[in-house]
């Protein structure tokens, strides 16, 4: 209840100090596990993609944000959905976590460049966003957000939602880590033919 309280209340708030467009809001699936999958552009990505969202993304974030900031960052942090995961790291328990929203028929949120990329180079991320749609067999959503430069205040932005992915479209069938590369490879040219499209 937080979570869509805060999101609805911050959203007409947003619209002042960001000129946001939407596109592709279609593609949303409404139910069922789902890993929604972006470029990362600024700090304020995961609440942009979660507004025109009507369950809430459960979003991986890395640990720093939860050790660094006092108390009441991490329990803000819980209560809007995210949890810890150690950077560069074969962290077993936030792989947990996240399988366990995707078992739930919960959304997950990652942003597998594992850093902010505040300039328009092209999207490459880690595989482990394939690895988690195999683990989990989910689908995944590509998403892109695209400014021209540093998104700031008073930015035109541009969220852009592409089709869902099933990992048979993302060649996930013997679980080898070639084929999880090769998936990593489909998403990353999703993202970035969408991130071409600009505005």
């Amino acid at each position: 209840m937080l979570y869509f309280f805060c999101l609805r209340l911050l959203a007409p708030v947003s619209k002042i100090f960001y000129k946001v467009e939407y596109k592709g809001t279609g593609n949303i699936p409404e139910s069922g596990k789902l890993i929604v999958c972006s470029n990362h552009k600024s700090v304020v990505d995961p609440f942009f993609l979660a507004v025109p969202f009507r369950r809430q993304i459960r979003y991986m974030a890395k640990s720093e944000l939860f050790e660094k900031h006092g108390r009441l960052a991490r329990w803000w942090l819980y209560q809007m959905g995210a949890f810890p995961v150690v950077r560069n790291s074969a962290d077993a328990q936030s792989v947990k976590t996240a399988l366990g929203v995707l078992k739930n028929g919960g959304v997950l949120g990652i942003f597998p460049q594992g850093k902010c990329v505040f300039d328009n180079a092209p999207f490459r991320p880690k595989a482990g966003v394939a690895m988690m749609a195999d683990r989990a067999q989910a689908p995944v959503l590509p998403v892109s957000v695209y400014c021209d430069g540093v998104i700031k205040p008073f930015s035109r932005i541009t969220i852009r939602f592409g089709e869902p992915v099933s990992c048979s479209e993302l060649g996930l069938k013997d679980h080898s880590s070639a084929s999880i590369r090769a998936a990593a490879e489909i998403i990353a040219r999703k993202i970035n033919g969408m991130l071409e499209e600009k505005y």
